[in-house]
């Protein structure tokens, strides 16, 4: 899902009279500078950590204003430089609202995310989450919330915010919208320091298309990989498989980590994981959620591992992923054992049938060309980071994968796969036991080899294919079209 830069995310904000430092949106040096004090915050589509790299500055003088605006100016894919007022804070809050897709026992909604502990420092503040469900027909009201909002000073006031933050939410169709911090000033009321949004392109409604759009000197500027994944989305379009790489340069000294984050939680918590650190760098922005196919995300997946700076990929989701984790974890698996340039994995598999995917990695990643380790739900992504200088080998692993030769049975379009028999590894020509694991019945044995039940659909799933690995002899095979930038 694309992300809104701050300058962009406070308009939508304001308009909602959500109260925030003062700030001013500047693309070029004025001949009328900012009143001092100010903090110089470049906004760079995709840019994290900005603090540790230098793409925030206090500015004290009008000398500091001008070459730091100037300097800031010219980074690279640089939008504008956003002047904000300092302020005297005496307090920091973490809050967030998530989309909530929804499972089998619960209806899609919004979720408040609250925490006393903003600013950076992941250790305290995921101790201290606080989450309020909310349906996105119905959203709290600023007595409800302050009800459920552990004890702070002016709770009434802090409510009547993130009421308001909700709105916004909903108001504009976010996907995610996170202010971080909510400062407590002086006067003991709070206002927001600093914020972001993200949002799916295809759900913005005309009359707020401009709020969404940036300059078309950064939409029209796509890599070859983003526009992979566009490719993907073209002929598979159920669920989200959004990719932005980053435009900065890797550190030095720095792990480059390729992310597959899958939903908005996911990617709040891993935001929140490295923020402020300097020894990871995050390559790219990703998002695979709102139940699409183990196909799609299988081929998503071949697009974020053929990063050639990459260390070591990080799968992570928010611990209420909509899409079955077991398929998900087939996907990841054939990813794996297919790409030529496998990466080390730290994957964190939450939602329907965890254990069932959990215990499948656990199975087959002993005979993987890259040490994987798997996390539990209940694990944050901090304690993820902490393994990853331990699972880096230093030296990318490069393999040869051919896929076997088979008979080609029939071809599914949406999603779009190959099925391959291969009848030598059936001998005795009996029905395989792969068979029984297609949850749909779309796959059948007639007159001696597999066919396609038409009164049934293909989901997708990759449970044949695994089944035929794991169960059988390896009989079915599904083949993937890759863009040719990944292969």
């Amino acid at each position: 899902m694309p992300a809104l830069p701050e300058y962009k995310t406070r308009i939508l904000l304001v308009n909602y009279e959500v109260p925030m430092v003062p700030a001013v949106f500047l693309d070029h040096v004025p001949e009328v500078l900012p009143e001092p004090v100010v903090y110089l915050k470049a906004q760079i589509p995709g840019a994290t950590s900005r603090a540790g790299r230098g793409l925030v500055r206090r500015a004290s003088t009008d000398d500091e204003i001008s070459s730091g605006l100037t300097e800031l100016l010219a980074e690279q894919n640089c939008l504008g430089v956003l002047a904000a007022d300092a302020a005297d804070i005496k307090q920091e809050y973490y809050a967030a609202c998530l989309l909530d897709f929804g499972c089998s026992g619960s209806l899609p909604g919004g979720v408040l995310v609250f925490s006393p502990e903003g600013g950076t420092g992941i250790e305290k503040r995921t101790g201290s989450l606080t989450k309020i469900r909310f349906s996105l027909l119905n959203p709290p009201s600023a007595d409800e919330i302050m009800e459920t909002l552990p004890e702070v000073p002016n709770p009434v006031n802090l409510a009547e915010l993130l009421n308001k933050m909700v709105s916004t939410f909903i108001g504009y169709k976010l996907t995610v919208l996170e202010t971080n911090p909510i400062a407590v000033v002086e006067d003991g009321s709070h206002i927001v320091i600093d914020c972001r949004a993200e949002f799916e392109k295809h759900g913005v409604p005309k009359k707020h298309a401009h709020l969404f759009k940036l300059p078309g000197k950064t939409v029209s500027d796509t890599t070859p990989l983003e526009n992979a994944v566009e490719s993907i989305n073209a002929d598979d379009p159920a669920g989200t498989g959004f990719f932005r790489a980053s435009r900065a340069t890797v550190p030095e000294g720095a792990v480059a980590v390729a992310t597959n984050l899958c939903g908005g939680g996911g990617k709040m918590l891993w935001e929140m994981a490295t923020g402020g650190r300097t020894d990871i760098f995050t390559l790219n922005e990703s998002d695979t959620s709102g139940g699409l196919s183990a196909f799609k995300s299988y081929r998503i997946l071949r697009v974020i591992l053929s990063q050639r700076e990459a260390d070591v990929l990080v799968l992570t989701g928010s611990g209420m992923a909509f899409q079955n984790q077991y398929y998900l974890a087939s996907a990841v698996w054939k990813a794996l054992r297919e790409s030529p340039s496998p990466l080390p994995s730290l994957l964190r598999f939450g939602g329907t049938d965890q254990e069932k995917a959990i215990e499948l990695m656990e199975q087959v990643s002993q005979d993987l060309p890259v040490e994987v380790k798997v996390f539990r739900p209940e694990i944050f992504p901090n304690a993820m980071v902490e393994q990853i200088s331990s699972i880096v080998s230093g030296n990318r692993v490069h393999q040869d994968f051919n896929a076997l030769e088979g008979e080609l049975l029939f071809e599914t379009a949406t999603p779009p796969a190959r099925f391959i028999y291969h009848p030598e590894k059936n001998p005795g020509g009996t029905e395989p036991v792969c068979l029984a694991e297609c949850p749909t019945g779309f796959l059948v044995w007639k007159d001696g080899t597999i066919t396609s039940n038409p009164e049934a659909k293909c989901i997708g799933c990759l449970a044949c294919e695994t089944a035929s690995l794991l169960k059988g002899n390896g009989e079915l095979t599904i083949e993937l079209d890759l863009p040719e930038e990944v292969e």
